[in-house]
C-alpha cells in the first residue's frame, strides 16, 4: 500500500485532532524528579571506589541521605554535595540545601556536622542535645559537606537520621527565573494547543461546509 495514498486518505480534521490532542498532552509533562538514596556504612564499600563520596543535585535531581546505625569506616564518614546542572542549564549556579526529616541519637553517640569544605567552619551540627527541622542551605555555589563522628567509647547502633539533599539556582544564565521560563513554556505551549484548537474548528467548519454542499449537489441530479 502506498503510504503517501494512505496519508492523503486522512481528513484534515482527524489529523488536527491529533495533533491537538498531543500538544494538549505536553502541558501536563514536567521533568520528573530523580530522588536517589545514599545510606552511611551501606552504600561506602571501598576505599577506592566510594570514599569522600560527591553528589551532584539540580531541578530534577536530589538525595535522601540517611544512617541506621551502621559500622563507619573513616573513609565513609564524609560525603560532599554540588549543585549542578545539566544541558541547557549546565553553566547555571546552585546552593546546596538540607531539609532534616529525622534525628534521633538516644545515647549521644554520634555528632553530625555540615560544612562548606572539610576544614572550614562548621554550619550546622547535629547531635543528642541539637537537632533541627529547619531547611538551611551552603553558600552559593560552594558544596556542602556531611561529616560524620563516632564519639568517644560509643556505638551509635540507635543512632537513625534521615536528610533530604536538594538544589536552589542563584543564577540562570539566561537571564530569566524559573519561574519565568516555566511560564513562558506554558505560555508558548498553550499557544500551540490554541492555535491547533482553532485551527480544528476551521478544518471542522470547512468539512461540514462541504458535506452540505455536497448533499446539496446531489439533491440537484435527482
Amino acid at each position: 500500500m502506498n503510504l503517501g495514498r494512505s496519508v492523503g486518505r486522512l481528513d484534515c480534521l482527524s489529523i488536527c485532532a491529533i495533533i491537538s490532542i498531543y500538544l494538549y498532552s505536553m502541558v501536563y509533562v514536567v521533568d520528573a524528579m530523580e530522588t536517589i538514596t545514599y545510606e552511611f556504612g551501606s552504600n561506602c564499600t571501598s576505599r577506592s571506589s566510594d570514599a569522600y563520596y560527591r553528589g551532584y543535585v539540580n531541578e530534577t535531581r536530589q538525595f535522601m541521605v540517611s544512617y541506621r546505625g551502621r559500622t563507619l569506616k573513616y573513609y565513609c564518614s564524609s560525603i560532599s554535595f554540588h549543585g549542578s546542572g545539566s544541558g541547557e542549564n549546565r553553566r547555571d549556579k546552585y546552593k546546596v540545601c538540607v531539609t532534616p526529616k529525622e534525628f534521633t541519637d538516644p545515647n549521644c553517640a554520634l555528632r553530625l556536622n555540615f560544612t562548606n569544605n572539610l576544614f572550614g567552619p562548621i554550619l550546622q551540627t547535629f547531635d543528642c542535645v541539637n537537632s533541627s527541622d529547619t531547611k538551611f542551605c551552603s553558600g552559593d555555589d560552594s558544596n556542602l559537606y556531611f561529616e560524620l563522628e563516632v564519639l568517644d567509647g560509643k556505638t551509635p547502633y540507635l543512632t537513625r537520621f534521615r536528610m533530604l539533599v536538594t538544589a536552589e539556582k542563584v543564577y540562570k544564565l539566561s537571564g530569566l527565573s524559573d519561574e519565568e521560563s516555566n511560564d513562558a513554556m506554558v505560555y508558548g505551549i498553550a499557544g500551540a494547543v490554541g492555535g491547533t484548537a482553532a485551527i480544528v474548528l476551521i478544518g471542522g467548519i470547512a468539512e461540514l461546509v462541504k458535506r452540505r454542499f455536497k448533499k446539496q449537489r446531489n439533491r440537484r441530479h435527482y
